[in-house]
């Protein structure tokens, strides 16, 4: 499996991690752990939209 630092900031996030202490996890600044889990969002909302059928 890939390393995905995108998601695990996120998944860290959506259990109830604090950006402090997932930038501490991941050895980078809050900052930054949120900066990835926003583009985890991003790209999964863009996988889905595109996977999305049209309805009309």
């Amino acid at each position: 499996m890939l390393d995905d630092d995108e998601h695990d900031a996120w998944l860290l996030h959506h259990r109830g991690a604090s950006w402090e202490d997932i930038g501490t996890e991941m050895g980078c600044s809050p900052t930054t752990a949120q900066t990835l889990a926003t583009a985890y969002e991003k790209r999964t909302d863009a996988a889905a939209h595109t996977a999305q059928n049209t309805l009309f």
